[in-house]
């Protein structure tokens, strides 16, 4: 009973596996259910076994990627840090590091971004990046240490912020699925970044935005351009 039971978490699992594969490269509505089956190699029978329709296979997929998150910013810098616009930078950096090198995470985001058409029946977009990428409630969070730490003004909005950065993200992510040849999503990420949150940064920390971002001075700005990082794809 226990190997039977254990067939059958790994039948799944391959299942799950497969349709993330399927369904970045076919899109999700042309996708069927025995599309998956024969991808995986297992009868349509066993599909429908642990899969009542392609929406409850749909779902599992993303509501497993909670951990995947949480493994891609285990080397963030920790959000305990006494420097939180640094660990806020990083935990940006690594999500968008993410998809420019990890195969699975950038199919996951090339399904979210291109290859679906959401139902009724499935988690919707908003609740997907929620457990992919950042989240509102920890964007908020993570600016407001930011703000208690001195390290960007009482003035900023909160609100207006998120709705900022998260436009940010989305773009860049979406852009570059859509043309990756474009440029060097890796090379140019740190610097993505570091204009992103320029918008934080208050008008006398500007008169040195030529640095990088340093963990010892919490006022250092960040860094407008980078005579390293290239456009090219190369």
């Amino acid at each position: 009973m226990r190997k039977t039971k254990l067939e059958s978490m790994r039948t799944r699992q391959l299942l799950i596996d497969t349709a993330i594969k399927e369904f970045a490269r076919r899109g999700v509505s042309s996708t069927t259910l025995t599309d998956i089956a024969d991808a995986a190699h297992v009868t349509r029978g066993a599909i429908y076994w642990h899969f009542s329709s392609k929406a409850e296979l749909f779902n599992e997929i993303w509501k497993q990627q909670i951990e995947l998150q949480e493994g891609i910013t285990d080397n963030a810098v920790p959000e305990e840090s006494n420097d939180p616009l640094t660990a806020l930078r990083e935990k940006l950096i690594t999500i968008l590091k993410a998809v420019a090198t990890d195969p699975k995470y950038r199919a996951l985001m090339d399904i979210l971004y291109h290859k679906c058409e959401f139902t009724d029946e499935m988690i919707s977009e908003c609740e997907i990046k929620d457990m992919t990428c950042f989240d509102r409630q920890s964007l908020a969070e993570a600016l407001q240490r930011c703000i208690d730490s001195g390290q960007i003004s009482t003035t900023l909005n909160i609100n207006v912020t998120i709705i900022l950065l998260q436009s940010c993200i989305n773009g860049i992510i979406s852009n570059w699925l859509s043309q990756p040849e474009s440029f060097n999503l890796f090379k140019l990420v740190d610097v993505l970044v570091d204009n992103m949150l320029k918008m934080l940064i208050t008008e006398p920390q500007r008169k040195n935005a030529d640095q990088p971002i340093s963990t010892a001075q919490v006022t250092t700005p960040f860094m407008i351009s980078s005579p390293d990082a290239s456009i090219s794809n190369q």
